[in-house]
């Protein structure tokens, strides 16, 4: 149970500290290339201490793939972030479980059971809740910034549910379809595409972290890598039908709690509701007989 607290605490991290540097007027680009770059050495330490490993094909491309995907999931997560906080964006991230189980369903006949199906249809409730911004919304706008057209906060929520879904679901091909102990070189691959892309981002942008920058990207790379592998840690010890349910919700509710009492994040009763039903969707779709 050790290592599934620290997965959900530390992968919690993750995005509080993502907040906590916004709240504080850093710049989230150039924490995003440190925080990948970061996950990059560690991946290639793991990967160095292995005394031989093989390389596929399609490892390397699912590894890229899924680079690619969690350099476009970060900057969604961010731009959620802005626009509707940190507990919203969590529970939306969170519930892109939904996506390979839907693909599941369609291309593997794979056939949920009733807590399951539940738990899509709680699913599909929350996310149009947790779409809905507050009259003071987190992220203000500019004369150069618009006031957000409507039905645009529900497109960027299944925007993010679906690159995020997307992420996840290569992560499942690669499980189902690529030799395990090729995982590290695959976790090698994809935090170093996800590193030359927000590099080139910061070159683009002329933008390169300051030591705060710095401080935050390092604290959140290593909460990205640590939390996965305390998840692969925490399964060889807890049952799956234990971890993922514990994983998901449990995230979530930290979430809340340290963001409305600790950072101050103030939540619609709407949002707040998406959020609960959110938790309680997350339960019910990893439960398995």
């Amino acid at each position: 149970m050790l290592f599934l607290a620290l997965n959900i605490v530390l992968l919690s991290g993750f995005g509080l500290f993502l907040k906590h540097a916004k709240d504080n007027q850093q710049r989230l680009n150039p924490i995003g290339f440190v925080n990948y770059l970061v996950a990059f050495f560690i991946s290639i330490w793991v990967l160095s201490q292995e005394q031989d490993y093989e390389f596929s094909k399609l490892t390397f491309v699912l590894g890229v793939s899924n680079g690619v995907t969690y350099a476009a999931g970060f900057e969604l997560f961010t731009l959620g972030i802005r626009l509707s906080g940190i507990v919203v964006t969590a529970a939306l991230v969170r519930l892109s479980i939904i996506v390979p189980i839907v693909v599941s369903m369609l291309f593997w006949k794979e056939i949920p059971n009733l807590w399951q199906t539940i738990g899509l249809l709680l699913t599909f409730v929350a996310i149009p809740l947790l779409s809905q911004r507050e009259k003071e919304p987190t992220y203000r706008f500019t004369p150069d910034s618009p006031e957000m057209p409507q039905g645009l906060g529900f497109a960027i929520a299944m925007t993010i549910l679906g690159i995020t879904g997307i992420s996840r679901l290569t992560m499942k091909a690669f499980n189902e379809m690529c030799p395990i102990d090729e995982k590290s070189l695959y976790m090698s691959l994809l935090f170093g595409v996800a590193t030359i892309i927000y590099l080139a981002i910061c070159l683009y942008q002329k933008t390169w972290p300051n030591w705060w920058e710095v401080f935050y990207g390092t604290l959140i790379g290593i909460c990205n890598v640590a939390g996965s592998w305390a998840l692969l840690i925490a399964l060889d010890k807890v049952s799956a039908l234990i971890a993922f349910p514990m994983s998901s919700s449990g995230g979530v509710l930290f979430t809340m709690f340290v963001g409305m009492v600790f950072l101050r994040e103030r939540l619609g009763r709407i949002p707040l509701i998406g959020a609960l039903l959110a938790i309680v969707a997350l339960i019910f779709v990893n439960l398995k007989p």
